[in-house]
């Protein structure tokens, strides 16, 4: 499986990981990014074929929950450390738990369904820490460990590659792109073959995410890039 985008990829991906530190570039749109904002994207509407009726649809909803969460964003960024990294973990899971709830009526079964395998796509290792990823896969609890384990140090060198980024944001984007490579390489090692292949059936044909119009109604003009990292092919 492959990796999107790079600024895309890292902001829906790092963003529960890094939390602060992107949130307060409001790099969230409001406050997150998540399932509303990449359903937003035109490449993504345009690989599940939706219609002008469904995008509107996904445009007042992926809003009316932005609107709801606003406040509740804003008073995370007045807390420090921990406890804000933790509150805006809670945050991003409700909000993506209820985003995913209404598309669930919007979308057809199909497009749902590719819809979920998008998404795994994005979230990469991170997605192993998921419940349900991890009823899927039947990952035992030893394997849960250490997957967590993985995962809390991805979070952690993320969080000082952008503490110590002085500004040089997209320098920082490229060193937590490596560390996420290094992240999925080592969260596959502890897979067994068969979760390994459950996975690829799990997250579908690889997508290619095309950067214009991401997380913008109507579209933005941007560079196309490619989902090509190898470290994502298991």
């Amino acid at each position: 499986m492959r990796s999107l985008g790079k600024l895309a990829l890292t902001i829906v991906v790092v963003a529960l990981a890094a939390g602060p530190a992107l949130a307060q570039r409001g790099q969230f749109g409001g406050g997150f990014g998540g399932p509303g904002m990449l359903l937003q994207n035109k490449s993504v509407q345009q690989e599940l074929k939706l219609s002008e009726e469904q995008t509107s649809k996904i445009r007042k909803v992926s809003q009316e929950i932005r609107a709801k969460y606003k406040d509740e964003f804003a008073k995370a960024q007045e807390l420090e450390g921990d406890e804000q990294r933790q509150k805006f973990q809670e945050l991003g899971k409700k909000v993506n738990e209820e985003t995913n709830k209404a598309m669930a009526d919007i979308l057809k079964p199909e497009q749902a369904k590719r819809f979920k395998e998008i998404q795994l796509q994005v979230r990469g290792p991170e997605a192993f820490t998921d419940e349900q990823v991890a009823k899927d896969l039947k990952l035992t609890d030893e394997q849960k460990d250490k997957i967590k384990t993985i995962m809390e140090d991805f979070g952690k060198e993320a969080r000082e590659v952008f503490q110590g980024a002085q500004g040089d944001f997209q320098a920082a984007m490229k060193k937590v792109q490596a560390l996420r490579k290094e992240t999925m390489e080592k969260v596959t090692e502890v897979l067994t073959a068969d979760q390994k292949k459950n996975w690829k059936e799990m997250t579908g044909k690889p997508f290619e995410l095309k950067m214009e119009g991401f997380g913008r109604p109507g579209g933005g003009g941007g560079k196309k890039k490619k989902a090509k990292d190898k470290d994502k092919e298991i």
